[in-house]
C-alpha cells in the first residue's frame, strides 16, 4: 500500500497537469479525482497504458525534462491508487474532491470539473448500458459533466445546483458499490 500524496505532492501533480495540459486534457485535481473515481468504480480494469494518454488529452506529453516525466507518471499512479483505496476502504465515507468558490452567500461547491472527469473515466473504461436505477445515478453525475447539459444547467440557480451535491456524492458511492457487487 502506497502512502497518500502529501500536500506538496498534490501541488506538484496539479502543476504538472497545468504545465503539460492542453484543450483536451485533464487540467486540475478535481477533474483527475473524478476520472480516477470512475476508473476505480468501473466494471473493467483500465491499465495506465490506456488511461495515461487519456489524462493528457490523447497522447502522453513531450516533457521538458526526464524528471518531469518521472514525477508525472509516479504521482499519477499513486493518486489513482489513492482514490481506489479511498473507495474500497470505506465507500460510505468517500468524498469527491470538488472545487469550491466564494460568492455573496459564502462557499459554493463546484462539481463541474469532477463530473467531467468522472464522465471521461466512464468513456475510457467503456462503460456499457446500466440497469435503470444505476443509469439514473449516472445521469445525476452526467448532468454536471457533459457539455450537452450546459443549457439546462444555465437555467438552474446556485441553490438548485448546490442541492445536487449530495446526490452526486451518493451516485458515485452507489455506482462503485454496484460494480463491485456485479463485477
Amino acid at each position: 500500500m502506497l502512502p497518500p500524496l502529501s500536500e506538496k505532492e498534490l501541488h506538484r501533480l496539479a502543476d504538472l497537469l497545468n504545465t503539460y495540459g492542453n484543450d483536451y486534457s485533464v487540467l486540475n485535481l478535481a477533474e483527475l479525482n473524478g476520472f480516477f473515481t470512475a476508473l476505480a468504480s468501473s466494471p473493467t480494469t483500465v491499465t495506465p497504458e490506456h488511461w495515461l494518454p487519456a489524462v493528457a488529452g490523447g497522447k502522453v506529453p513531450k516533457f521538458k525534462k526526464p524528471a518531469h516525466e518521472e514525477a508525472y507518471v509516479a504521482l499519477m499512479l499513486r493518486y489513482a491508487n489513492q482514490v481506489a483505496e479511498e473507495l474500497s476502504g470505506n465507500v460510505d465515507q468517500f468524498e469527491p474532491l470538488f472545487e469550491e468558490s466564494e460568492d455573496d452567500q459564502g462557499t459554493v461547491i463546484v462539481m463541474e470539473e469532477w463530473c467531467f472527469g468522472y464522465m471521461r473515466g466512464t468513456q475510457i473504461a467503456g462503460w456499457g448500458a446500466l440497469p435503470a436505477e444505476q443509469d439514473q445515478l449516472l445521469k445525476a453525475i452526467s448532468l454536471h459533466g457533459l457539455e450537452d447539459n450546459f443549457e439546462l444547467l444555465d437555467q438552474l440557480s446556485v441553490e438548485d445546483i448546490q442541492a445536487y451535491v449530495p446526490q452526486v456524492i451518493e451516485a458515485a458511492r452507489q455506482l462503485y458499490r454496484f460494480h463491485r457487487l456485479v463485477g
